[in-house]
């Protein structure tokens, strides 16, 4: 090829790559990018994490097999983020990766039931000990490895702070078919990028009416920036103002504007009046939405004394009636001996579970503090809050328990 042939190809290139540049529009460019942004970092969350948050999606069950039954079930998908130490509380539910001889690195939801904080010479360590809801499978301390329960902070990938329901058996198709999962992949970045690269064919007549706009919007700007900014902002406050006096004289007199006023206030006039009538009417007859008893206590004194604790599981009976007004979603359990408090259990939820079920609660006393030969008051208290109507605060069921019990 001559060197007169090379220059004639790089020129039609040349010219080839500014035509496709002046038909690309900015505007659209930028939105399809940030699409583009968006559908990038939900896969990246599903499958690896970014900036400290991550999917996560409970595997085991479903219930009545899944660990955190019933209050989350397989499918679940939680929203996890890397909170500081200091973030995570009793009662929340944390994802950590288990240093087990038999299945290491595996991620594990559960619930915080204790916190424990070690100063050292460099600071405060943390450490968590879980355990799960379910009350079949909650007679235990999550162990961290072989020798004892204490999860470290290192461990922990985040406490959750958010969950979509069910969605998460996509992302568990997704995992156990990659090669499906690559293509999707591929075919969401390729027609992302022919979205973004592809020029958009217009007419003549529509070419010359967008850069008639663009003048006139130029024009326009030039006219702004001559102006002086009191001016600006007075021109503003005036059109404002002449708006609004349009609008609500408008409302008054013209009838197309009534009718939608009498029409959005009966609306909002009605849902005020039958949202209570209808959630009366759903409710589950003789079902009342709390805390109900306390069953099968089951203390443990023997397989944790090398750690200098106590465990204790329990069976918490909670029901909902259905209701979309009450909304029912932590309690707090101490436990009591002498009259003082020697122990505490947390359950929260993302969402009120709407069932009749049993919530296997857990306890940890201090070795020394704990007589297992005394009665022990099992506490619970919660709140009911209403949408419409006054909330509940402060319930409380309680029940005693002897040695005989446990």
């Amino acid at each position: 090829m001559s060197d007169e042939e090379e220059s004639d190809t790089f020129q039609k290139i040349k010219n080839y790559v500014k035509r496709l540049i002046a038909d690309i529009d900015a505007k659209e460019v930028l939105s399809l990018l940030i699409f583009a942004i968006i559908i990038f970092f939900i896969f990246k969350l599903m499958f690896g994490g970014i900036f400290g948050i991550s999917l996560v999606v409970i595997e085991n069950g479903p219930c009545p097999a899944s660990s955190m039954c019933p209050t989350y079930d397989k499918g679940d998908m939680f929203v996890i983020s890397k909170s500081s130490p200091e973030k995570i509380e009793m009662g929340d539910v944390i994802v950590y990766a288990s240093a087990s001889s038999y299945d290491p690195g595996r991620l594990i939801i559960h619930r915080v039931i204790n916190i424990t904080i070690i100063e050292t010479a460099s600071g405060p360590d943390y450490y968590f000990r879980v355990s799960g809801d379910n009350y079949d499978t909650n007679d235990n301390i999550d162990h961290y490895n072989t020798s004892n329960t204490l999860i470290p902070y290192d461990a922990v990938k985040g406490k959750t702070i958010m969950v979509i329901r069910k969605i998460g058996y996509l992302r568990l198709w997704l995992s156990d078919n990659p090669f499906i999962r690559n293509i999707l992949l591929v075919l969401v970045v390729g027609v992302g990028a022919y979205l973004i690269l592809a020029p958009e064919k217009k007419t003549e007549e529509e070419k010359e009416e967008e850069e008639k706009e663009k003048a006139a919007k130029k024009e326009k700007r030039e006219a702004q920036k001559n102006k002086e900014f009191k001016v600006r902002v007075k021109e503003f406050l005036h059109n404002s103002w002449k708006s609004t006096k349009k609008w609500f004289v408008e409302l008054i007199t013209v009838k197309k504007r009534r009718i939608y006023l009498i029409v959005i206030t009966s609306i909002i006039i009605l849902m005020v009046i039958l949202i209570p009538v209808i959630d009366q009417s759903i409710r589950v007859e003789g079902v009342t939405t709390g805390i109900h008893g306390i069953s099968s206590l089951h203390l443990d004194d023997l397989t944790y004394a090398s750690e200098g604790i106590i465990f204790l599981s329990y069976n918490i009976h909670y029901s909902d009636d259905g209701s979309w007004n009450e909304v029912f979603r932590c309690f707090l359990v101490e436990g009591i001996q002498n009259n003082t408090v020697i122990g505490t259990f947390k359950w929260k939820a993302l969402y009120q579970p709407e069932i009749d079920a049993i919530i296997g609660g857990s306890m940890i006393f201090d070795i020394a503090e704990f007589n297992a030969s005394m009665s022990l008051t099992l506490k619970i208290t919660y709140n009911i809050i209403h949408r419409f109507g006054p909330d509940q605060i402060g319930l409380v069921y309680q029940d005693t328990f002897t040695a005989l019990d446990w």
